[in-house]
């Protein structure tokens, strides 16, 4: 995975990394969103999808840190497009995960089964704020 470096404004204003997920991360792909810096909230994850997925039998992914790859959003379904009002669990999640004392990098985890999917196009939208 690349490396992105870890960004924030530093004043009151809300932040965010965006990356595309594609029907291309495969069954068990990662893709990594971005890098939350240190000392910086996660306020929400939004899902955006804009061509439906089409795998077999599920077409999911989860937003969290290695480790940890469910603890920002668990199990998003991307069948219908949109945006996707998602399974937060920011308020069990751990401190590391949503207000790391370090750069933290965030990964997209695709949780589609069956047969692989031949369509589907979203963004991921995480949005943080600094906190200290």
């Amino acid at each position: 995975m690349a490396n992105y470096p870890a960004r924030s404004s530093g004043d009151q204003t809300v932040n965010y990394l965006r990356a595309p997920f594609t029907f291309v991360a495969g069954n068990t792909g990662i893709v990594q969103l971005g890098t939350l810096p240190a000392g910086c909230a996660v306020l929400r994850c939004t899902v955006v999808v804009s061509t439906v997925f089409n795998a077999g039998t599920n077409n999911l992914l989860k937003v969290g840190i290695v480790g940890s790859d469910a603890s920002i959003l668990s199990t998003v379904s991307l069948v219908a497009a949109g945006v996707i009002t998602a399974t937060s669990v920011l308020a069990t999640a751990p401190a590391t995960s949503t207000s790391p004392l370090v750069d933290t990098q965030i990964i997209i985890t695709s949780l589609m089964t069956g047969t692989v999917a031949t369509a589907g196009v979203a963004s991921v939208i995480l949005e943080y704020a600094p906190v200290a």
